[in-house]
């Protein structure tokens, strides 16, 4: 244990003793995160091109993902481009949906009749995406781009 991480513990100990944050905080906190998503169910993903082993091509290649939602499923691609990068989709069974990339700079946008769309000049960093269909509703955990 560094210097550093030994007098962060005993800080983090004189908080909880000298200033407890009150219980009826912490229950209301802990509502309030339980509620962030109260409309929306956290999909699985299903599918991850970095989980498989690495291309045998150099360049930046595209990550595809696969979530599954309550009856509805999304394939992403993300495609790194400059500073940021590119996501291409399409909702399944195709349809119209509701589409928001949530991160650095929030973004939503319609599909098509066949479930596609596309968002380009994704900031760099993490987002998630989530999905009205019908009236299904979900979010994708925090991707990178």
């Amino acid at each position: 244990m560094n210097e550093d991480t030994e007098l962060e513990g005993r800080l983090r100990r004189a908080a909880e003793l000298f200033d407890p944050v009150p219980e009826s905080l912490l229950r209301v906190a802990r509502g309030a995160y339980a509620f962030r998503t109260a409309d929306a169910e956290l999909a699985d993903l299903t599918f991850d091109s970095l989980a498989g082993p690495a291309p045998v091509r150099g360049g930046a290649q595209p990550r595809l993902l696969t979530f599954d939602g309550p009856g509805v499923s999304i394939d992403l691609e993300i495609t790194p481009s400059g500073a940021g990068g590119r996501v291409v989709g399409q909702v399944m069974p195709a349809q119209q949906a509701t589409v928001e990339v949530r991160g650095a700079a929030p973004r939503t946008v319609t599909t098509d009749g066949l479930g596609r769309f596309v968002i380009g000049d994704v900031p760099p960093g993490p987002f998630s995406v989530r999905c009205r269909a019908g009236d299904a509703a979900f979010t994708t955990e925090w991707v990178t781009v």
